[in-house]
């Protein structure tokens, strides 16, 4: 079956205009980063100073004296 020059060529541009539309946030994250200089991929993690440690439970009874 023959595709009509008309079909294949709004296919073709359908196409060219999803793959840009994808493309584009991408491209202005890098382009953002290389402007800004920010390299968030390297950046560490800090541990918080003021994190309680988590304590189980290890009573069964729930806290009552039955």
């Amino acid at each position: 079956m023959k595709i009509e020059q008309a079909t294949k060529e709004r296919i073709v541009r359908n196409v060219a205009l999803s793959l840009f539309i994808y493309l584009l946030p991408i491209a202005l994250m890098f382009l953002t980063f290389t402007i800004t200089g920010q390299r968030p991929w390297e950046k560490k993690t800090q541990k918080a100073a003021n994190t309680k440690p988590v304590t189980n439970k290890t009573n069964l009874n729930n806290g009552s004296n039955d």
